[in-house]
Formats: structure tokens, sequence, C-alpha cells
């Protein structure tokens, strides 16, 4: 059955944001500046912006060469003592020094290991709509209920209910920290309409959309046609509950392919995670290690999966989700997702009647009242074995003896 999948928000001026999938604006995009001397302390990129690395970090500016040197050499001392960029005295605060502000924010949680990547993605994604519907002069203490409103009115034509509320709840974190870092003297006033849909909403729009899952045979055809990693990524995703932030993440060290075993504690949660490999996925790896070639940064060699042009999957994810729609198209499946393979596993699992060992195998984080999850100290692998045999059965079947194929 074909599905009816909201489109990402793209810049109208640009389609080739829409093939991408990108939430940046480049309609006022530049060619790349020239230095106007040789020890000029920033560096021209190619979107019109200047940036200066400054304790690992890029900061970013724009403007004429004369207007990003002041502005460099007026926040300098502050960025390299780790302070965020001080206000200019004669203007309120403007959207673009907020979004920069909170995004070296969160860049430095990255460095921390305290979020993922994904996360500053998603954060940064977020920013570039809010500067793309607003302009990055914009006051904020100028915006009112009405425009905010505007916004999310903006925001709705182009997401579902569930990424509208992921993207309004991001607005809020944002601006939240201009008023905790004292950026903002008062909280922004968003007003009642910019909220996010109510549960209600959401069901009905998952009602609307129908069931996620895979079929058996679905699931067969997309792992005979694909390719190397993908049919990789596929098998993790349908043997291990893996999303594709889980796949293009996964170390080496975290796969034991002599026992068939998995450790890797979900990148989202945290929350450990230990995985009886099919003899498929096994052998899919397997071929996978024997094909990949070298990172093109010695920094990723401890990744299991590299792209065909020595990248890794973590960096270009839409690269990866494209991908697979095109095969889903290929193989006559549309109207699905990587994370459908998720979805696909849960549904399954849970015919094993131990709801307790999918969980795990899912990296779900138990709720903070769940006491018998602190005190259990381990799961037998019998359960979580038990859990992935069941999906398998349900996949491939057994012979006449009863056996796995």
């Amino acid at each position: 059955m074909t599905r009816d999948r909201r489109l990402p928000f793209a810049c109208p001026a640009t389609p080739t944001c829409l093939k991408r999938g990108a939430i940046i604006a480049k309609s006022n995009a530049v060619a790349r500046p020239n230095k106007p001397r040789h020890d000029f302390p920033l560096t021209p990129r190619g979107d019109g912006r200047w940036c200066k690395r400054v304790s690992g970090k890029l900061e970013y500016f724009r403007g004429t060469p004369k207007e990003v040197l002041d502005e460099w050499l007026r926040v300098k001392d502050a960025l390299l003592a780790g302070r965020p960029r001080p206000l200019k005295d004669d203007t309120r605060l403007i959207l673009a020094d907020l979004v920069n502000s909170f995004l070296t924010f969160k860049r430095g949680l990255v460095s921390s290991g305290e979020i993922g990547e994904r996360s500053w993605k998603e954060y940064d994604e977020t920013s570039s709509v809010l500067v793309a519907f607003f302009g990055r002069e914009k006051v904020l203490e100028d915006i009112t209920p009405t425009e905010w409103q505007k916004l999310r009115e903006s925001m709705a034509k182009r997401w579902g209910p569930t990424r509208l509320g992921n993207q309004i709840q991001r607005v809020r974190s944002i601006c939240k920290y201009g008023f905790e870092s004292d950026l903002l003297d008062r909280p922004v006033k968003f007003g009642p309409s910019f909220a996010k849909p109510s549960a209600k909403v959401i069901r009905l729009a998952r009602a609307a959309i129908g069931p996620s899952d895979f079929a058996a045979e679905h699931l067969k055809k997309l792992i005979n046609g694909a390719g190397t990693n993908m049919k990789a990524a596929i098998l993790l995703g349908i043997n291990a509950g893996f999303g594709n932030a889980d796949f293009g993440s996964l170390p080496i060290a975290a796969v034991d392919l002599t026992i068939g075993w998995l450790n890797f504690p979900r990148p989202k949660t945290g929350v450990a995670r230990r995985v009886a490999l099919w003899p498929e996925t096994i052998a899919a790896i397997h071929v996978s290690l024997q094909k990949r070639r070298p990172p093109k940064n010695e920094s990723d060699a401890g990744l299991m999966f590299i792209t065909p042009r020595g990248r890794i999957y973590a960096n270009s994810p839409r690269g990866m989700i494209m991908e697979f729609e095109r095969l889903c198209v290929d193989v006559g499946i549309e109207g699905h997702t990587f994370y459908d393979l998720r979805r696909t596993f849960q549904t399954i699992a849970e015919g094993c009647h131990d709801l307790i060992a999918v969980r795990a195998i899912m990296g779900h984080a138990a709720s903070t009242n769940d006491m018998s999850n602190v005190y259990r100290q381990r799961l037998d692998d019998s359960r979580l074995q038990a859990a992935v045999n069941h999906v398998h059965d349900w996949l491939f079947g057994k012979d006449e003896n009863g056996k796995q194929h």
C-alpha cells in the first residue's frame, strides 16, 4: 500500500534542496569571496560566509571582508576564552546571534560525548528554518505571538504532526537557552498557538497513514535486491532493531562474528544492547568487511561500514535514506522508510511474549519509576536469543524438521 509521506521543508528558490532533504536557505548564496590579503585571519567559504576555527570549533561570519574582520576583532577575546559571542552594545539580540551561540554550546556537548552528531544536525536544521523564515537580523524581542503562529502554520504545511512537534520543541529549546544564558532579559512569548500537536492529532495522523511494518515477502525482496552495505543494513534493521543512525555509527569492535553477538549501546539513549546475530546477518557483514574500502579519515577507521567513497554513513544519513528508498522503488515496494525495519522488529518480536527482552534489544530506556529495571542486573542470553529467533522464523521460516533455515 502506498502511503502519503510529507516532504521535508525546502527553500523554494533551490529545488535541489528538496531532493537532498536539506533544511537550509540558500536563496541568497553567493560566490566564494577572496581574501583581501594573505594574512587575513578568516577563511572564505563557498556559501559566502567566512569562518575561523577557535578551540577546534568553527565560528561563522557574514558580510564584506571589512565587516567580518571588525566582527572577529569584536568577539575574538570572548571566543578564545571559551565564552559565547558578546552582544553588540548598540543592538538587541538578533536571531543570528542567538542561533550561533546556541549551536556553539551544542557543539561543545558533541565534543564531550553528551549528545550525538545527529542531534546537533537536527538543531542546526531547526536554526536554519528560523533564520530562513524571520531573517538573520530579526530582533527576538520584536517577534510577536502572531508571527510565531505564522511560523507554525508554515511548518505544518510541510511536515506531519510528529515532525512538526519535534521542530517546535527545538525552537522552544533555542529560545529557552537564550533566556537562561542571559542573552535575553525575559523569556520569549510564543503565545497559545505555538504549541506541539496534541496526542490525539498524532494518533489520527498515524491511523491515516496506516501500518508501517513490512511484510515478510517484501523484506526478502529488499534483502535479495540490496547491494553489499545495504543488505547488511537491512538485516541489522530487522535482526537487531537498528535505525540508520545505529548502522552508521556501529564500531567494528562491537561485533564478534565468531560467536555471533553484538554489544553496542544505542547512540540515542545510551542504553546497553546485546543482540544475537542471525547467520544471514553475519554473512552479510563478512562480505561488507571484505569489500570495505579504507576511510578517508583515519579517525573513522574503527567504524564497521564505510561508503564507496570512503566516507562514513553518519555524515551522510540522507544518502543512505535515499539509497534505501531507491531500492524500495526498484523492487516495487514504495511508501516505506528505513526506520520501518525497526518498527517491524518491535511488532514481530513481541510475539515471543518477552517484552523485557525486546525492549533490551531495541535499546529503549525504561521509565524512571520502573524499579524492576533498576534491580535487574542482566538478561539471560537465552531470552535475547529467543526474541531474535522468533523474528527469524517469521521471516525465513523453519525446515521440515523444525530447524531454522
